[in-house]
């Protein structure tokens, strides 16, 4: 059976599902497909070209998370001027030493789990042989998850520590609602910084800083 049949039947099996709820709409979805088929990323990007109001991301290769993403018009603003202000340091003074993607680069880790940060960095050398238009098959070396309305913080931070016990080098968890990010760093207690202060990019993002609060909304 291959996994686009096997998503027609989901109505027609005992899939075990749980929701996940923040408000009174339903935050996330998880839907455990191993007794039905192994999810693959080829599928997935698929998945997702159909669904672009969906984030779907795997936990392992039966387990499709779905997730709501409603355009928040301040979230959207807010990593759309984190991102640009990042290329703009990948220009000026990272000489375009790396590649920026946004929320819609797929990132395919050894356990099958494909996920798909708010905002990924990866060095360009790194990233010599990869495949194009394909789910990129490479640990991160930077990584930014920015915590929408309808996510779960506790989600969120159990996503980070997936990321940095794969490799990622650092990783940014911005909060709006408390104004605070968490910061990230392999073997590493997390730290946190208000969007009052200055944030680093440490040695991953040289000479990258930047003050959220100058340009979040």
């Amino acid at each position: 059976m291959t996994t686009d049949t096997a998503l027609t039947e989901v109505a027609e099996k005992d899939v075990v599902y749980t929701k996940s709820y923040e408000t009174n709409e339903v935050a996330s979805l998880s839907i455990n497909f191993a007794c039905i088929c192994s999810l693959d990323s080829e599928f997935l990007v698929k998945l997702t070209a159909k669904n672009p109001l969906l984030h779907l991301e795997t936990e392992g290769t039966t387990i499709l998370l779905v997730k709501n993403m409603p355009n928040h018009e301040n979230n959207q603003k807010n990593l759309t001027r984190l991102l640009i202000k990042l290329g703009i340091w990948n220009e000026s003074k990272n000489n375009e030493k790396g590649e920026l993607y946004d929320s819609g680069g797929s990132i395919a880790f050894d356990d099958g789990s494909v996920k798909m940060p708010d905002i990924t960095y990866i060095l360009r050398q790194r990233l010599e042989g990869q495949p194009k238009n394909q789910v990129i098959l490479l640990v991160p070396d930077f990584v930014v998850e920015y915590l929408s309305t309808y996510d779960s913080l506790r989600e969120a931070k159990e996503k980070m520590q997936f990321y940095m016990n794969k490799g990622v080098l650092l990783g940014w968890l911005i909060v709006p609602k408390e104004q605070i990010t968490y910061i990230y760093k392999p073997d590493c207690e997390v730290a946190s910084k208000k969007f009052e202060e200055e944030l680093s990019g440490e040695n991953v993002l040289p000479s990258f800083t930047i003050v959220l609060a100058s340009i979040f909304e």
